[in-house]
């Protein structure tokens, strides 16, 4: 079999698992590679724990275990907002399909300031092995402490966190806040995939029009151009279309 052939047959052949996101999957070969780690960026009220809560719920109706991690909020609070798409998700929530961890509350209470990179990494090592979860969403990572200013430190820290989880073979949604468009910090360089999300004033129709990019998608053919994103009854859907 020649180079290029076997090329072919490897990508072929590898797996893919859906985001749950109608409309995503297609512009990324089909869907994720699994036990990588993914990042989802974008301004307040993107839809990023939306798009978060839907790749988690896909996992849960195949009948895996997964898990919704909140480093500041409560995480019934994310629950609430993607019951009003989907109710089912108080389903897998009560039968432990879909488990929803205060991680920002146990590590705040035992440490006494902001969680660190070392203590998020144990509790999630810890949640990993008990409830054998296949799907992981950390939100926000930018909760999480670095040790020193030291760019150069703060990249090694980072990525040790991420080849740590990857070792522990579960697809993971790091979600990060974006505000400049235009700056990409450590994760973006780090993780196996960048999803961004935008959003832009229509001032024809004086409405607000979403967005969604594949800023990076490593061993993936992708799409890079901005394609329209929307809410709809069951949540998000993304289109083949420009948003403007």
């Amino acid at each position: 079999m020649s180079e290029v052939g076997l090329k072919v047959m490897i990508m072929e052949s590898e797996e893919r698992i859906s985001t749950g996101v109608k409309g995503f999957d297609k512009l990324v070969e089909g869907g994720l590679i699994p036990g990588k780690v993914y990042l989802i960026v974008g301004p307040p009220g993107s839809g990023k724990t939306t798009f978060a809560m839907q790749f988690l719920l896909e996992g849960a109706r195949n009948g895996e275990r997964v898990a919704y991690v909140s480093l500041v909020h409560d995480p019934r609070e994310a629950a609430k907002d993607m019951a009003r798409f989907d109710p089912s998700i108080w389903v897998y929530v009560n039968s432990g399909n879909l488990i929803l961890y205060d991680f920002g509350k146990v590590l705040w209470k035992s440490a006494g300031k902001p969680p660190t990179w070392g203590g998020v990494l144990s509790e999630i090592r810890t949640l990993a092995q008990t409830s054998k979860i296949s799907r992981l969403v950390i939100d926000p990572l930018s909760a999480i402490e670095f040790r020193g200013d030291n760019p150069a430190e703060k990249r090694a820290e980072l990525s040790s966190f991420t080849r740590s989880v990857e070792n522990l073979g579960v697809t993971t949604f790091f979600v990060s806040e974006l505000t400049e468009l235009d700056r990409y910090t450590e994760e973006h360089y780090i993780s196996h995939g960048v999803i961004m999300l935008h959003y832009f004033l229509d001032e024809e129709k004086a409405d607000m029009v979403r967005a969604i990019q594949v800023l990076k998608m490593r061993r993936t053919k992708h799409k890079t151009g901005l394609f329209l994103m929307r809410f709809t009854d069951r949540g998000l859907e993304v289109l083949d279309k420009p948003p403007l």
